[in-house]
């Protein structure tokens, strides 16, 4: 009967009106078969009193199912698209922190910041951050191999090339343009890898399958990875990756791919150690991690600069824009320093708060979504901008060793793009939970 009812003129005015007050169009077409469905029982019961025909009966039906506007308003209360509006505010907290620094720095600096070049990534991200937030992440999904595989040629491009700064090979030239693919190479390669880990997979039977399918994505994942971030070097975003790749394995249920990580990582940097470099020169960086005082001169001199601008800085700070002639770096991995000693203790930890508040509330974004692929997503990509904050402030404190690391979202430069898109991504995927079924799971569906 069902076939019959769904061209009736009747039902399909109905169910019509029923969708026109629904915006996840998304659920438009599982909204009809349910209510298909439901509307042939009560015909069909209709019926069997045997005092209707066919025709009386779903008239009744119809009318049994209530207004349809009424109808239509309810699921779209169910299904409508829910912003986390807690992460929105933080997010919205840490932009305008980035804009403080920015003007801070610019009056220290005496106007010799690209103020014009870094308020132009910070809209740019801003930008890319709605556009996101506004569009469906499943449809990244049949990307992820592609994605993954471009992310891993541009490394090898970017190693093969003879640009290094500071001994470092990071940068890939377009013309008069040069872009820092491992500062991207993080998120890039997450966004794949979470696409690759969530699709479904035949169970392998064998322990040879189970052993052949863990080497493949150990080599994959981890050795490929590691290999170019150390030769590149790259301590800090191989840091960021690999916290980024830890939680996604965690997510995904691949406890023994988390332990074959730790294995491979713990190769690839003995390798690194003894091979690429001097025993000696990397025991020297440990040292001076733990004896900033004994290499003030070299490599302890970051750390002892940085802990002398926030003692410094007081409560309320040595004032707006206040040059610190002492401290370098400020305009990257001691912007937070500088922060606190241009504007105090209490604006110090006021972006502490925003920062760990804003782990929190995303990863428990994540937690809360029932799409397996937007979960991994999206508690992944919080680690990854949150292993950033975390690590910047401790290391600003001397808690931590120094990397190359800035506080994303807060401090405005070229990866503040990509940084404020995955948080749009982020929002995009909690504000659809609900706008469509993830039993369905179109998104993990493969060809």
């Amino acid at each position: 009967m069902s076939q019959s009812l769904d061209r009736h003129p009747a039902v399909i005015a109905f169910l019509d009106r029923v969708c026109a007050q629904v915006r996840a169009k998304e659920m438009h077409a599982e909204i009809r078969h349910e209510m298909l469905n439901h509307l042939e029982e009560l015909t069909a019961e209709r019926e069997a009193l045997g005092d209707k025909n066919e025709e009386e009966a779903l008239e009744e039906a119809l009318r049994q199912m209530g207004d349809p506007e009424q109808v239509g308003k309810q699921l779209h209360t169910v299904h409508k698209p829910k912003p986390e509006w807690s992460v929105i505010a933080l997010v919205a907290g840490m932009i305008a922190i980035g804009l403080v620094s920015l003007f801070a720095l610019q009056l220290s600096l005496d106007g010799q910041l690209s103020l014009g070049r870094k308020l132009a990534f910070g809209f740019a991200g801003v930008a890319a951050m709605f556009a996101l937030y506004f569009a469906d992440y499943r449809r990244l999904f049949r990307y992820s191999w592609p994605l993954y595989i471009v992310t891993v040629l541009l490394l090898i491009v970017v190693n093969q090339q003879s640009l290094a700064v500071n001994g470092a090979k990071q940068w890939l030239l377009l013309g008069p343009f040069s872009v820092n693919v491992y500062a991207l190479s993080p998120y890039l390669l997450i966004i794949g890898a979470a696409g690759i880990l969530m699709q479904k997979k035949p169970i392998a039977r064998g322990l040879r399958e189970r052993a052949l399918s863990a080497a493949k994505e150990t080599v994959l994942f981890i050795l490929v990875p590691a290999y170019f971030y150390l030769m590149a070097p790259a301590f800090a975003y191989l840091t960021v990756y690999a916290v980024g790749l830890a939680v996604l394995l965690v997510v995904s249920g691949r406890g023994r791919l988390l332990l074959a990580s730790f294995g491979g990582l713990s190769l690839a940097l003995v390798y690194f150690v003894v091979y690429r470099t001097h025993s000696a020169s990397f025991w020297q960086r440990i040292d001076a991690y733990l004896n900033p005082g004994a290499h003030a001169d070299d490599r302890g001199f970051l750390t002892l600069r940085s802990l002398e601008a926030l003692r410094s800085g007081g409560l309320w700070g040595q004032g707006f824009g206040i040059p610190n002639r002492r401290l370098p770096y400020v305009t990257d991995e001691l912007v937070y320093s500088y922060l606190v000693y241009s504007l105090g203790w209490v604006f110090g930890i006021v972006v502490a708060g925003i920062a760990l508040l804003f782990i929190v509330r995303t990863v428990r974004m994540g937690v809360k979504l029932q799409d397996r692929y937007a979960k991994g997503l999206v508690v992944s990509l919080s680690a990854v901008l949150g292993i950033q904050l975390v690590w910047t402030m401790l290391m600003c404190t001397g808690l931590l060793p120094s990397l190359s690391m800035t506080l994303p979202v807060m401090n405005w430069n070229a990866n503040t793009v990509i940084e404020l898109a995955v948080v749009g991504l982020m929002l995009g995927a909690y504000r659809r939970k609900d706008m469509f079924r993830p039993s369905s799971e179109p998104a993990l569906t493969t060809n």
